[in-house]
C-alpha cells in the first residue's frame, strides 16, 4: 500500500512544475540517456508511469534489499542499470518492488526533502493521519506497534524492528506505518473527487486525481483466479484485470473494485474499494496468510454484507476456505538438512564474489564452517549430499527465520579445481564471479558508469 503513497506524492509534485507529469521521459528527469544499458528502448523512452504500473518487464530482485550499500538515489539507480528485462517493455506486468523506489529519489528531488518528511507533510498532515509513521525512522519504544510473526518450519517467531528498518529503506513500497483509523481516513480520501474529505481544501485537482485509477497496464493470469473464480468452484467471482498507479482494478459480484495486497515478513494488508458504493475495505493481521486467502474471503464476506448482498461465506467457511469448495495449498514440509562433510580446504572457497547487480558477497571461514555474508545478512553455507558443489543457504543473525533455505553452487574453473564463481538460486540465479587477489601495485583508473543525474531541479 505504501506504492499508493508514493504515487500520490509524484503526482503532487509534478503539479507544481508546468513541464513535468507521469509521462515525463526518466532519461529527462536524471539526466542520463542510459539508465538501463542493457535496453536502449528503456534508457530513452522510459517513464515514471512505466516504473508504476510496473511496465518495464524487469524481473523481480527483492533481496537486493538485503545489501545496504543499495541506497536511495545514485547507488540504487547503478543496480538497476544493469539489469536485463524480461518482459516486453509496456506489454507486460512485471512486479518489481526495487524499480519503485526511483520513485523515492524522484520524490525526493522535486520535493527538496526526505521521502518520509514530504510524505507526511503533503498526505498525512492534511488528511488528519496523526498516527502514521514510517519503519525507516520508527521507534518501537515509543509507539504500541504491532508485532510481526514470520512461520518458519511450521512455528512462528517474532520479526526483529532492526531487520524490518533496514529492509525498508528505500520506502515506496515498504515503509507505510498506519492504523486502521488513519487508513479509514485514506479510504476516504482516495473514494473523494482529489478534494480533502470534510474540506474545501485540493489535496489533487480531479482529473490527477481520477488518472491515479486508470487502467495502464493488464493482468494477465492473476493469482486471485486461483481460487475465487466460479468455474474453480465457488459461488462467486472475484478478479483483476489492469494495473493502475499502484492498485488493481478488477470486479467482485457485479461491483467494481480497486484493490491491493500485499506481505511483508510478517505483516499482511489488503484494502479494497468500491468506488460505485463509497466503501473501503482495510484488514491488516500479523502472521500468515498463504496466497491471502483469508484476507481475500473477509473481505468478499464484509463487503456482501455491507452491499446488502447475500453472503455466501460464514465463520465456518472462513476458517477452512478455499475448502469446501475446492483443495487449498499444499501446506509446507519442512526439509531435512544432514551434515555433510565439506570434502575440501575452506579456503577453497572463502575470498569476495560480485555481481553487476548484486554487488558484493564475501565467503568467510567460520572454524570449519563457511559462511556467506551479503550486506547485513548472513547465511551458514552447509554441503549437499551430492557429487556437485551445491550448498544450502541457512539464514542467521537478523535474518534468520525471515528466508527459507536457498541454494549456492559453486563453479570450478575448466579443466581446473579452482573455484571461479557461484550462483544463488533465490539471486535469480545471479552469478557472483570471484574477485583475483591484486599481485602488482599498477595504478589503474577505472570510468564509473553514469549515475542518476541531477536534472531534476533542486
Amino acid at each position: 500500500i505504501s506504492a499508493l503513497f508514493a504515487n500520490i506524492l509524484i503526482a503532487k509534485k509534478n503539479a507544481e512544475y508546468a513541464e513535468m507529469d507521469e509521462d515525463t521521459t526518466l532519461r529527462n528527469l536524471f539526466g542520463n540517456n542510459k539508465l538501463f544499458e542493457k535496453s536502449k528502448l528503456r534508457s530513452r523512452y522510459a517513464t515514471s508511469l512505466d516504473v508504476m504500473a510496473h511496465r518495464l518487464g524487469f524481473k523481480n530482485t527483492p533481496y537486493l534489499f538485503l545489501d545496504d550499500t543499495v541506497t536511495r538515489g545514485d547507488p540504487v539507480i547503478q543496480r538497476i542499470s544493469s539489469m536485463k528485462p524480461r518482459g516486453r517493455f509496456r506489454d507486460s506486468f512485471y512486479y518489481n518492488e526495487l524499480m519503485y523506489s526511483i520513485l523515492t529519489t524522484i520524490g525526493e528531488r522535486l520535493g527538496r526533502d526526505s521521502w518520509e518528511n514530504l510524505v507526511k507533510n503533503e498526505i498525512y498532515t492534511p488528511l488528519g493521519m496523526a498516527k502514521s509513521k514510517f519503519f525507516t525512522t520508527l521507534d518501537p519504544s515509543t509507539v504500541d506497534i504491532a508485532r510481526a510473526y514470520k512461520e518458519d518450519d511450521g512455528s512462528l517467531f517474532p520479526v526483529p524492528f532492526e531487520f524490518l528498518k533496514k529492509w525498508s529503506s528505500l520506502c515506496s513500497t515498504t515503509c507505510v506505518l498506519s492504523s486502521a483509523n488513519d487508513m479509514s481516513k485514506f479510504m476516504n480520501y482516495l473514494l473523494g473527487n482529489g478534494s480533502i474529505p470534510g474540506t474545501n481544501d485540493v489535496l489533487l485537482a480531479k482529473k490527477i486525481h481520477r488518472d491515479l485509477f486508470d487502467a495502464y497496464n493488464r493482468l494477465q493470469d492473476p493469482s486471485i483466479e486461483d481460487y475465487f473464480l466460479t468455474i474453480r468452484g465457488v459461488p462467486v467471482s472475484r478478479t483483476h484485470f489492469a494495473y493502475a498507479m499502484g492498485i488493481k482494478r478488477g470486479m467482485y459480484n457485479n461491483e467494481r473494485i480497486l484493490e491491493t495486497a500485499d506481505d511483508m515478513h510478517g505483516y499482511n494488508t489488503l484494502m479494497t474499494l468500491f468506488p460505485d458504493r463509497n466503501l473501503g475495505i482495510f484488514i491488516a493481521m500479523t502472521g500468515e496468510d498463504k496466497k491471502d486467502l483469508f484476507r481475500t474471503a473477509l473481505s468478499s464476506y464484509i463487503s456482501d454484507l455491507y452491499l446488502d448482498k447475500e453472503p455466501w461465506l460464514n465463520s465456518s467457511l472462513l476458517c477452512t476456505f478455499p475448502e469446501p469448495f475446492m483443495k487449498g495449498p499444499d501446506p509446507d514440509t519442512p526439509k531435512v538438512h544432514p551434515v555433510v562433510p565439506l570434502g575440501r580446504l575452506p579456503t577453497d572457497f572463502t575470498g569476495t564474489y560480485t555481481n553487476d547487480i548484486y554487488g558484493k558477497m564475501e565467503i568467510i571461514d567460520k572454524s570449519g564452517v563457511l559462511e556467506a555474508k551479503y550486506g547485513y545478512a548472513t547465511f551458514d553455507l552447509q554441503r549437499e549430499e551430492t557429487t556437485s558443489l551445491k550448498f544450502n543457504m541457512f539464514p542467521t543473525g537478523l535474518i534468520r527465520h525471515m528466508f527459507s533455505v536457498d541454494d549456492l553452487r559453486f563453479r570450478e574453473m575448466k579443466n581446473s579445481t579452482y573455484i571461479e564463481a557461484f550462483t544463488v538460486d533465490k539471486f535469480d540465479d545471479a552469478k557472483f564471479e570471484r574477485v583475483q587477489p591484486v599481485t602488482n601495485t599498477t595504478t589503474t583508473t577505472t570510468t564509473e558508469k553514469p549515475a542518476g543525474g541531477i536534472a531534476i531541479p533542486l
